[in-house]
């Protein structure tokens, strides 16, 4: 039995020596947290309880790219994409082969140029109806003037033809008398 612990501190000591952490092996105090850590995951608990326990891994070691890996994904589940960007590009440049904070970090960039495009999009949109309503309304004031102008016609044919019609009697009268001479 106590061969067994011995080669298992010694397996240990190895593993630390050769890099320790950076998921080599779980630093000494930490195996409840990693299989708390593991337990949440593994029941996809993204919230504050994983991040406590994660953060809690890499004060312990923090290479430790599970942790971080798992960190990124609880900030980005509450919303914080740019702090989850910053810890994905961190394990890149321990682990450049890492797929999970490539394939997350891809996916982070893409949404946000997606939503810089949404923006732009109604951005343009907001103009286009922005214009279309400019020109509805000057297309609204140039018939309200022509519908002005048009009245303004007819007051004044209106009362031309008054003016006639009252002048064609006194004409007509005086005409009559003339001709009654």
């Amino acid at each position: 039995m106590a061969d067994d612990q011995r080669d298992l501190a010694a397996l240990e000591a190895a593993r630390r020596a050769l890099g320790g952490g950076g998921d080599n092996g779980v630093p000494a105090g930490a195996a409840p947290l990693q299989r708390q850590a593991d337990q949440l995951a593994s029941i996809g608990d993204w919230g504050p309880a994983a991040e406590d326990v994660n953060r809690r891994l890499l004060e312990l070691d923090p290479q430790r790219k599970v942790a971080m890996t798992r960190l990124a994904r609880c900030l980005r589940e509450k919303g914080e994409a740019e702090a989850a960007e910053a810890l994905y590009i961190e394990i890149l440049a321990v682990d450049p082969a890492n797929m999970i904070a490539s394939n997350f970090l891809r996916g982070l960039r893409l949404k946000r140029e997606q939503a810089v495009a949404d923006e732009l999009e109604a951005a343009v949109v907001a103009r286009k109806a922005a214009a279309a309503t400019k020109k509805a309304e000057n297309a609204a004031k140039k018939a309200a003037t022509a519908t002005k102008r048009a009245e303004s016609a007819a007051r004044k044919e209106a009362a031309a033809a008054k003016r006639a019609d009252e002048s064609t009697p006194a004409a007509a009268g005086a005409a009559e008398a003339a001709l009654a001479d």
